[in-house]
């Protein structure tokens, strides 16, 4: 049997093929939204024709969260459906499976670390309303034991700033956080800190649409800086307090940490002697999700040659 994932019609794609349960290969888009048609006909040409689709979302569960969020024009539109959209790509005949955003990028996780029993973290900007979950894995098993959900999301609180600050969201979060190293987290800490409540992840403030009541615009770099400094000290601490939670839901001395903002490595260090063994993937964001999708379901373990992982320190 052969069994494709995919994550696509967002802000990146990702396709993975597995042959009887195994990881055959794999092909992610850095800089278009959708992969080609061509290139999932040269992956039929090359691996054969899939007999099932494990899709990165549960698209209706994601037009639910957009009917919630005001979105009604891209709530109520079916051109963006994946059933749609496969038909679309030549791809109409294979039947699909639907899986939950977060459940992707944890599988993703977790069936690729070596790892028995492990706390896996997923930190990202939004998935269908999920914005952060805690699962415990064990035994090949997936249990969530925690999340958060729209519109108190860590991911978006930072994306916002970084839109605010004239990067470009989704694309140079990075930026921010070199910002952030020459910036005074001090100055700006009072106004960064009341967009949250007294417990932990709980946003006063929803950023989806960004920041719109920051007065006044910063208008010098490093006002900016300053800012970015207080939004990357705000962004660690809440990190901090949701991995102290992720330790005492779990009790695992191994940690699992995906999601996009799993890639801040500034805010990462600051959890480290909280697990002895921890693992990501080199990008643990939406590209992995198109393997996870599959994995979730599967539950097999893969075992991948993988390059360097740069966010967070490795030790398994």
């Amino acid at each position: 049997m052969i069994q494709w994932g995919i994550n696509a019609l967002n802000h990146g794609s990702s396709l993975a093929v597995f042959r009887d349960g195994e990881f055959v290969g794999d092909k992610i888009s850095s800089t278009d939204d959708n992969l080609s048609p061509e290139m999932y006909k040269r992956f039929i040409e090359y691996y054969g024709t899939p007999d099932r689709i494990f899709w990165y979302e549960n698209p209706w569960l994601k037009k639910a969260r957009q009917l919630y969020a005001g979105q009604y024009k891209t709530a109520f539109s079916l051109d963006n459906l994946p059933s749609r959209k496969l038909k679309e790509w030549g791809l109409g005949y294979a039947p699909i499976t639907y899986t939950p955003h977060h459940a992707s990028h944890a599988a993703a996780g977790y069936y690729t670390s070596p790892f028995n029993h492990a706390a896996v973290v997923v930190l990202d900007a939004i998935g269908e309303f999920e914005c952060a979950t805690i699962w415990n894995c064990m035994h090949g098993e997936m249990n969530k034991v925690w999340s958060a959900k729209y519109p108190h999301s860590l991911g978006l609180f930072y994306s916002a700033f970084t839109q605010m600050l004239g990067l470009t969201p989704i694309q140079d979060e990075h930026l921010l956080q070199k910002m952030a190293q020459q910036g005074d987290p001090k100055r700006f800490k009072n106004e960064v800190d009341s967009y949250f409540g007294p417990h932990g992840l709980e946003l006063t403030y929803n950023f989806h649409r960004g920041v719109h009541n920051w007065d006044p615009i910063p208008h010098n770099l490093q006002e900016q800086c300053d800012i970015a400094a207080a939004v990357q000290a705000k962004f660690s601490a809440i990190v901090h307090s949701i991995m102290f939670k992720a330790k005492d839901l779990t009790k695992a001395d191994s940690l699992v940490y995906m999601g996009g903002c799993a890639m801040n490595s500034d805010a990462n260090w600051y959890f480290e002697h909280l697990f002895k063994y921890r693992w990501s993937l080199p990008n643990p964001g939406d590209p992995s999700s198109a393997m996870g999708a599959v994995l979730y379901h599967t539950k097999n373990r893969v075992h991948l040659d993988l390059p360097p992982v740069k966010h967070i320190a490795i030790n398994i």
